[in-house]
This record gives C-alpha cells, structure tokens and sequence, in this order.
C-alpha cells in the first residue's frame, strides 16, 4: 500500500508542477531584432532569460521589417494577437490601436519606459525609445592612456587635451572640414549652446564659437580642408588619432577584439555640463497594445517584460567598453533633437559653406 501511497503522491506533485508553468502568461512580440540586426542575439537572450525567470512565455514574431511584414503586423494588431511592438518611428500603424506612453508611465513608473518629444505624433506618443542613430564624440582611450591622458570630461579637458595631443604630433580629432562636416557642426550646436536651444541662432553661433576654439588648438590636424573624411575615418580606425565625431554606424566597423580600447562619450558643454540630449534621431520604439494592456495577465506580463528589453544592451552596436558607453548614452538620454540640417533646411548649406571658408581664412591669415 506504501508503494501505491508514493506514485499518488508523486502524480500529484507533477500535476502541481505542470498547473504551475501553466500559470504564466503567454504574450506576443513583434520587432526588427532578427535576422542581421546587431541586437538579435542580445534579444534572444533577454527572452529566454526572462522566461527563465519568470515563469512566461513569449511567441516572438521579429523579422525585417519589409512591406510583407509590416501587412502582417498590421492583421495581427487588429486581430488584437499582438502585445509589445518594437517600430521605426513613422512606421505608419493604427495608432488607435496602441496604448499612449503616458498610461504606460503611470502603470510601470519603475519600468524605464521614458517620453520623449522625438517621438511624438499627433495623437499622441506611442512609443518609447529602444534605440537612436546619434551623433556624437568617439575616443581612442587606449591612445590616449599612452600619453598619460583620460576622455575628456568637460568642454575645457576637450580643448586641453587637443592642444597636448597637436604638440605632441598625435592628430587629436580625426575629421575633415570641408567634407561631411554636418555631422561637427551639429555635435559644435549642442555643445555650444543649452539643450533647449538647439537648431536656433543661438546653437548655430556657439558652433561657430567651439570650431574656432578647436580649430586654433590644431585639433583637426595640419590640413583639414584638403583632407577627405575616408581618410580621417581610416586614420581614426587605424589607431593614428584621439578622437572623432561620428554616427552610430561607425561602432559597426570597429572590430570586436578592438572595442575596449574605444568608448563614446556624450558631448561636453562650453557651459561645463554634460549634454543628456541627443543629437539625430529615434531609431525604433516600444508600444503595448490597447489588447494586451486590457488583459491584466498580458498587461503585467508584457510591462515585466518591457522593463527587461528596456534595460538591456539592444542600443549597443559594439561590444565591451564601446558597447557598454554606447548603451549607457542611450538609456541616458533625456531627448533628441535632429540635426540642424532639420532645423534650418532652407539656410544650413549655405551657412555651413560660409563657415567653413571664414575658418580657412582666419586660419590662413594667421599662418
């Protein structure tokens, strides 16, 4: 009879076990981490972990986000079988059918789920910032710890730093100015001006006022105006300079066995603070589903969730101590602005143009 006693027993606790990974809700995601997104891995592994954890289970429907799947996002949408999607910002979905961020705030205030005027539309704002394409300031530090020297810190360190480096014959800032200077101009912008005023009169005429302070240090080497930035990229690539203003996109060149020997750094203010606002533009955000958030197991389910993706290393391109400071600068940015080109299309080129010539006079008055 004991040996009876035991199998019951033993039937009891699996049916127990089996009831309790019943429990977990299920949800549905859709995002463009598939496939050779650089994030993909760093996806799978955030959903299996969390499942681990929590005992759910999610059926993830990430693929590129072509014309055929975003048909069949937009059916599963209205069929109510989706509950967080990840989307590029525009990507032309029902709105009506997504719940605003503000309701997500308030239900998860601890979740890292942040607003943000770079993603709002006219209805409101669904989405909530997974990753950017920003612009912003790369460092060598391992050249740099060859001379004694740390990433600069303030706008100040920046000009000191330039100024050692130049003397010591070690280009400091690897860009040229008379081709794909935007990308300076628009970093000098926020630099040179408070946050709030970027892309106005008076953002435009501090990056004039941080090019020429960068400018007479030799920060940008002997020769600028005839170099070709291919070449400024290259010698950077290459070990051969400190720094360089670039995109997100340059991380993607930069070897693995080479990325803790780089970091980015968010740019320093000639007002001596560090800008928490980002230059360029909202890559792809998160959004709950009006279905989803009005299933309380699905809503709690996809909010965990949310907070774990939200958390994770999706912004990074690179890996080690570039990966780590670029994910930092994402999940600390408080806004994004555009470019100037956004903000002045009628008049950047043409400003940018008179720029650059008035420095190379200047400069060549001097020399």
């Amino acid at each position: 009879m004991r040996k009876y006693v035991g199998v019951l027993c033993f039937l009891c606790l699996l049916a127990i076990s089996s009831l309790a990974l019943a429990s977990g809700a299920t949800i549905r995601t859709y995002t463009p981490f598939a496939d050779q997104d650089p994030a993909a891995q760093q996806y799978n592994d955030l959903m299996e972990s969390w499942s681990s954890e929590t005992g759910n289970a999610i059926e993830d429907f990430s693929g590129t986000m072509d014309e055929a799947y975003m048909e069949a996002l937009g059916e599963a949408l209205r069929a109510g079988e989706a509950d967080i999607v990840v989307l590029p910002v525009g990507s032309g979905v029902d709105t009506s059918l997504l719940i605003d961020v503000n309701t997500l705030l308030a239900a998860a205030p601890d979740s890292g789920i942040r607003i943000m005027d770079g993603l709002r539309e006219d209805s409101g704002t669904f989405l909530t910032p997974v990753r950017f394409n920003w612009e912003s300031i790369y460092v060598n530090t391992e050249l740099l710890q060859q001379y004694g020297m740390t990433a600069p810190s303030t706008f100040e360190e920046l000009v000191i730093d330039c100024l050692q480096l130049s003397q010591l014959g070690v280009q400091p800032i690897a860009n040229a100015l008379c081709e794909w200077s935007e990308i300076v101009l628009d970093c000098m912008a926020m630099m040179g001006a408070p946050e709030s005023s970027y892309g106005t009169q008076e953002s435009l005429d501090g990056a004039v006022n941080v090019l020429n302070s960068l400018v007479l240090v030799g920060a940008f080497g002997q020769d600028p105006w005839n170099a070709t930035d291919m070449d400024m990229e290259t010698r950077f690539l290459n070990g051969e300079a400190a720094m360089r203003f670039d995109t997100s996109d340059l991380a993607a060149q930069i070897p693995a066995e080479k990325c803790n020997a780089y970091t980015v750094i968010a740019l320093p203010g000639v007002d001596g603070t560090l800008r928490s606002a980002l230059v360029g533009y909202p890559n792809c955000g998160l959004a709950m589903t009006k279905a989803c958030y009005e299933d309380s197991a699905r809503r709690e389910a996809a909010l965990s969730f949310a907070k774990t993706l939200l958390a994770g290393n999706l912004a990074a391109i690179g890996e080690g101590t570039l990966g780590d400071s670029i994910n930092s600068l994402s999940r600390n940015a408080t806004g994004i602005v555009g470019v100037l080109y956004d903000h002045n299309p009628e008049t950047f080129e043409e400003w940018s143009e008179q720029v650059i010539a008035q420095l190379m006079s200047s400069v060549s008055a001097v020399q």
